[in-house]
């Protein structure tokens, strides 16, 4: 169940919504860029939360709301009857449908959705109930993510945060999170597959969520088998990155194919967690070739207590920043500045660039609540007063002042601003 301020917050936005946009969307051009042309019945899913989410993202809805609205656009999009409602092309695989005109149906289910749910709140002042239910309201964890196109051409990185994967599915069960950076490279089509589909295939596995590193295992051959077909039909030639952390409350599992990397601070120390796959080292050149091909690794590291914050990130950072270092960084920002995990993804992003990544660079930070870090930059709570403020009007000049005296009395000043970005986004 939600909390009271983010029932507020959300029923504030769909209320805003409604009001600046009608209940069907009538745009000639769809807001966010799809990049397959055909799509087939499996696919339809992951497509369908991928692009509700990247709209809802846009339009600036909260993440708890927009987890609920993103699983039922989806929902109502998969019950269609696809021949009915989408153009068909008969293929030598079965059916294909025309990509953008499931999209333009998932956007028109964002307004229809909003609409509804603000028609219930005006007649009965309240959301529905399963909005309230499955808003998480989850503090154990939060997490940034920054990314930036570089000086590459083409941005090939994607990212996902999924603070509560059970939520999003509206699966029983305790919290699992979600947190993945892909890297791609000779064109947008696997990264952008792996981006839509991985998360599904995992929690789709008979062993999720009892146990996860077999579902890991399961979910990244049947990413890979589903995407080697669709590559073979269509005649796609890229390929991708990944690494992909789930969280539980007492485990942390890794999986990963390629040399983007995650890692782990505990203690404000650098904890190796994984080894990256790199061809061009000769053991692991040999690794592929007897396997016949790339393959994930994966694995399982108890959590304890002592956990401060993961970091996921492509190589693009990790080309030059090793990983102690970028521990060190984040450590150091979070010392000065306070907890806030966008920036410090931002911060250690601009870092990168600053030692001379010519790459695309895509970092997610991962910060856990409970962990001796956070709750030692956290300012102590304050015994409660028995003086009763008198609310009083203040000027701009004035209130930046308090501000200002605010700031130094918890120890936090504001946070440096990273060098403008050639091309940004939270999430892709």
């Amino acid at each position: 169940m939600c909390s009271e301020e983010d029932l507020e917050e959300a029923q504030a936005w769909i209320k805003k919504f409604c009001d600046e946009h009608p209940a069907k969307y009538e745009a000639e051009d769809v807001p966010i860029k799809i990049i397959m042309y055909y799509i087939n019945t499996n696919e339809i899913p992951g497509a369908c939360m991928h692009w509700g989410a990247s709209y809802l993202q846009k339009l600036e809805c909260p993440l708890n709301l927009s987890i609920v609205i993103i699983y039922h656009i989806s929902q109502e999009v998969v019950l269609l009857d696809i021949a009915q409602n989408f153009t068909q092309h008969d293929t030598e695989d079965g059916a294909q449908t025309v990509a953008t005109e499931v999209a333009r149906c998932v956007f028109n289910k964002v307004h229809e959705v909003c609409h509804r749910w603000k028609t219930q709140l005006e007649n009965f002042k309240s959301m529905p109930y399963f909005v309230q239910e499955f808003m998480i309201d989850d503090k154990t964890l939060f997490a940034g993510a920054f990314c930036d196109q570089n000086r590459r051409r083409k941005m090939e990185d994607r990212h996902i945060v999924i603070p509560n994967l059970m939520n999003l599915l509206q699966l029983e069960g305790p919290s699992v999170s979600y947190y993945a950076v892909y890297d791609g490279h000779g064109g947008m089509d696997a990264v952008v597959y792996a981006l839509q589909h991985l998360h599904l295939y995992i929690a789709k596995s008979q062993h999720f969520p009892t146990d996860i590193l077999k579902a890991l295992e399961e979910g990244y051959l049947a990413t890979d088998k589903q995407f080697v077909a669709k590559a073979t039909r269509e005649g796609l030639k890229s390929g991708t990155t990944s690494v992909v952390v789930m969280l539980t409350d007492n485990s942390l599992y890794v999986g990963w194919a390629g040399d983007s990397q995650a890692i782990l601070c505990r203690k404000s120390t650098y904890i190796q967690i994984m080894e990256a796959h790199k061809p061009e080292r000769d053991d692991e050149k040999k690794r592929i070739e007897d396997l016949g091909g790339g393959t994930p690794d994966i694995k399982q590291i108890l959590l304890d207590g002592s956990e401060d914050f993961v970091i996921l990130a492509c190589d693009g950072l990790w080309d030059v920043i090793p990983p102690w270092q970028a521990v060190e960084i984040v450590v150091d920002y979070v010392k000065e500045y306070g907890v806030d995990a966008h920036k410090a993804a931002k911060w250690l992003l601009s870092q990168a660039i600053e030692l001379g990544s010519q790459d695309n660079v895509t970092v997610v930070v991962v910060f856990f609540e409970n962990g001796p870090l956070v709750t030692s930059c956290r300012p102590p709570k304050e015994e409660p007063s028995m003086v009763f403020p008198i609310p009083i009007a203040v000027t701009p000049e004035a209130q930046a002042i308090l501000e200002r005296l605010d700031r130094s009395v918890r120890g936090t000043q504001d946070s440096p601003e990273p060098p403008a970005s050639r091309a940004t986004a939270e999430v892709n």
